[in-house]
């Protein structure tokens, strides 16, 4: 419960390697589900996997309104 919490208020800086990892795979990868992404691996720290998280979601977003290759699933 208190992880989830800090996790909710964790500052999520966009300069950050995990989340600019995360934003590249989003936006430049290939358009697979999440669960099957290998590159989250890794990251170990929790704060780190969650930055990931954001910016593959932040960069599919792009993807996704450029309307580049695939649609994300």
């Amino acid at each position: 419960m208190i992880r989830e919490e800090a996790a909710g208020m964790a500052e999520i800086l966009r300069e950050d390697s995990a989340y600019r990892s995360g934003w590249e795979d989003g936006r430049f990868g290939p358009p697979e589900t999440f669960v099957s992404n290998a590159n989250l691996g890794i990251w170990t720290e929790y704060l780190d996997r969650l930055a990931y998280y954001r910016g593959h979601r932040d960069g599919r977003r792009v993807r996704e309104m450029l309307r580049i290759g695939k649609e994300a699933v």
